[in-house]
């Protein structure tokens, strides 16, 4: 060979170590096992050492040295073909990794292509995106919040996705007079629920009629619903009286535990809600109900109808939408706000300025919740009236919730159910929320201290629709 010849050859490698390394994206050259083979000068920024200190190194050993979390190249290895995946280096930069295996004749690994794209910025301004739709979103709460301040109306507080959730079912539904059933456990919200369903149909310049069912003696509740005519019976209103059912026709009939109707009551009940007609006590006449009917209930009602204490027919009739309200330790996103929200109604009722110091809303935080949202309302208001101070603080809260930190669990047990059931439902919980923070499969096991092949196995039986490889 020439002289020329090799320094035309010279010239052309140096042009392409010149191209190599003018790109902005990371280059990564490995061989078919993974040994390292060639980088550019950008792999310097992304793991914070010289390029010169990856050149001969397997990709398992930097995998294992920290250099990154996972190795895209060795997937693409295993599967012979193109792999995308994110990947984070210990200089904590997000990376969106492509790696593309060249084969040989025999269908061999002889080369990976690795390019990789830094994102963090991009991961950054998505974040700081969110962080302003949150702002946007609690700025509007607080709009909100005021104008209904004005009005001395409480607030439906959502910070937590379920409560998110379910105020977007209700949105939805709300439109439509379908018949909708609110299950929970007392305190959580459902006559709330109930009035913003109310308030967001068309029915909301209409009544808006509640009917407490446990709070109405048994002897009166038929003639309270239904009505009665003259001289029905001793004790009756001359005029006769309408009943609370003809009182909410053209609005919306609120029926707060459902399941404390006796039984000979749930059939006149259900055939109000089939024909749209009620007859009073003492007449031979029906009259036409224009209603949109809400039920509620701290029980849950199948399981009334298994223990034939509801009507089955009845139960059918009033689920046609059913929404399930969690209690508020299932939802503690949502603890702070409340607590937050209740202390703003307490100082303008009282004229005052209290706050709610890091100590208490911590150990608000951490508390159990047995009686739920109404039980917060309460402690608030307890606290801004026998604080001395401005700043509430942990001394100023009942003795019971502080006591009760030294006994919190992690774990609660709401009703009897077999252990198997149990012990997936937890593990499919536990499961989602490791999912959603770690976002892969081998920092999930990390955490839950178990081998990656069973966070994966795992993964597919509980969530089949995910796909693995992305996550």
């Amino acid at each position: 060979m020439q002289d020329r010849d090799v320094e035309q050859l010279l010239l052309e490698k140096q042009e392409l170590e010149e191209i190599f390394n003018s790109s902005c994206d990371e280059i990564f050259v490995t061989d078919g096992q993974g040994r390292t083979l060639r980088v550019n000068k950008v792999c310097e920024q992304n793991y914070g050492v010289p390029a010169e200190a990856l050149i001969g190194q397997n990709v398992r050993q930097l995998q294992q040295q920290g250099f990154f979390n996972h190795s895209v190249a060795l997937q693409a290895i295993q599967e012979k073909k193109r792999v995308t995946a994110m990947q984070t280096t210990r200089n904590g930069k997000k990376l969106i990794v492509t790696a593309n295996p060249l084969l040989d004749e025999q269908g061999r690994v002889r080369r990976v292509i690795l390019n990789s794209r830094d994102i963090t910025e991009l991961v950054n301004l998505r974040r700081q995106l969110l962080d302003s739709k949150q702002k946007l979103a609690s700025y509007r709460a607080e709009l909100d919040k005021l104008r209904r301040l004005l009005g001395q109306e409480k607030e439906l507080v959502a910070v937590s996705r379920a409560m998110q959730d379910i105020l977007t079912m209700v949105e939805k539904v709300a439109q439509l007079d379908t018949t909708v059933l609110l299950e929970g456990e007392s305190g959580v919200g459902k006559g709330l629920v109930a009035r913003r369903l109310h308030e967001l149909s068309p029915r909301r310049q209409r009544p808006f009629v509640v009917i407490n069912c446990g709070a109405i003696p048994e002897n009166l509740v038929e003639s309270e619903l239904f009505g009665y005519a003259p001289g029905a019976f001793t004790g009756a209103h001359r005029e006769g009286k309408a009943g609370l059912i003809e009182a909410a026709s053209g609005g919306t009939l609120f029926l707060d535990e459902i399941t404390e109707l006796p039984l000979n009551v749930q059939v006149k009940l259900l055939h109000v809600l089939q024909d749209r007609r009620v007859m009073r006590l003492g007449e031979n006449r029906y009259r036409e109900v224009d209603i949109r009917v809400i039920a509620a209930s701290n029980q849950q009602v199948y399981r009334q109808v298994q223990e034939q204490k509801f009507r089955e027919d009845l139960f059918y009739r009033l689920h046609v939408v059913p929404i399930i309200i969690p209690p508020l330790r299932h939802r503690r996103e949502d603890i702070g706000p409340l607590a937050e929200y209740f202390l703003q109604i307490l100082n303008q009722r009282y004229q005052i300025n209290k706050q709610l110091g890091s100590g208490a809303l911590e150990a608000l935080q951490k508390y159990h919740w047995p009686g739920n949202v109404r039980e917060l309302e309460n402690v608030i208001e307890r606290a801004v009236v026998t604080a001395d101070e401005n700043i509430i603080e942990r001394h100023h809260l009942p003795e019971y919730i502080l006591t009760e930190q030294q006994q919190f669990r992690n774990v609660f047990v709401v009703d009897i159910c077999p252990l198997k059931q149990a012990t997936e439902e937890v593990e499919r919980q536990i499961l989602q929320k490791a999912l959603q923070r770690y976002r892969n499969t081998y920092r999930m096991a990390r955490a839950l201290q178990v081998n990656q092949s069973t966070i994966v196995r795992k993964l597919k039986k509980y969530f089949p629709e995910l796909n693995l490889r992305e996550k």
